[in-house]
């Protein structure tokens, strides 16, 4: 498999005031293949956001690159879609709208509601194309982003823990979802999360970032077909494997 994704030695620093600056990243260096499913695991505050902004292209490496199909990230591109925690849809245009929204901004717009009708059936949100962003619950409007991304057709989808605001049962029904158009499409996934039976459930790879600053520890392959059950004796075994990586790694 060729790199879609290449992390070289990024480190970055934040000035938080005149005499103190925060090492966020070290020396990072990951490389992602074409069609991969990659989480990035770790714990709240330990750069993973930070991480994947870098990738996005809206905040510059302190040092190093990233490099994407060869060519090195300097700024946002829309082949690479970012998906925050947080809907981010506006709330004066009805659904469908918004996940025509983008495509309509940069001049893209042949059978442009048509495409975004069907983004909708593909996130099994068909029969809300005319509602408003605030009748609709925060998993509805999740999957609402999530059809708005695709509608782009990126390459990659940069997915910053977009399911950690939402009930244990939306959580899980978004999971299969994302499982369903994994399997049905050839993008790239990198998707942050501190949640280690997400991460499982999901991944193809686990890669877990720790230390301060932040850089990668371990990479774990998950090969296990979907759905993953959590009882599977393999799942439980890495599991466990993760969790003492994380307890060597201290607070």
């Amino acid at each position: 498999m060729t790199d879609k994704i290449r992390i070289s030695d990024i480190s970055k620093s934040f000035t938080l005031s005149r005499r103190k600056r925060k090492s966020a990243l070290g020396g990072v260096r990951l490389t992602v293949s074409e069609g991969n499913f990659v989480v990035v695991l770790g714990r709240s505050g330990g750069g993973k956001s930070t991480l994947l902004n870098i990738v996005a292209g809206m905040v510059p490496p302190t040092s190093g690159e990233v490099t994407v199909d060869g060519s090195i990230v300097t700024s946002p591109d829309p082949s690479r879609i970012l998906l925050t925690q947080q809907p981010t849809l506006l709330p004066w245009l009805t659904v469908e709208e918004n996940v025509a929204f983008g495509c309509r901004l940069r001049g893209d717009t042949s059978d442009l509601m048509k495409r975004a009708r069907h983004h909708l059936e593909l996130v099994r949100m068909a029969g809300h194309e005319t509602y408003l962003p605030g009748e609709l619950s925060l998993g509805m409007q999740q999957r609402v982003c999530l059809a708005r991304a695709l509608m782009g057709e990126p390459d990659i989808l940069l997915m910053d823990e977009p399911f950690g605001a939402l009930d244990t049962f939306t959580r899980t029904r978004l999971h299969e979802e994302m499982i369903r158009i994994r399997e049905t499409t050839s993008i790239t996934v990198v998707f942050v999360t501190h949640d280690l039976d997400e991460a499982l459930a999901l991944g193809s790879r686990v890669v877990l970032l720790g230390g301060q600053p932040g850089n990668i520890v371990a990479d774990f392959p998950v090969d296990r077909s979907y759905p993953r059950d959590p009882a599977d004796p393999e799942i439980r075994k890495m599991k466990i494997e993760i969790m003492n990586r994380f307890w060597e790694m201290g607070p």
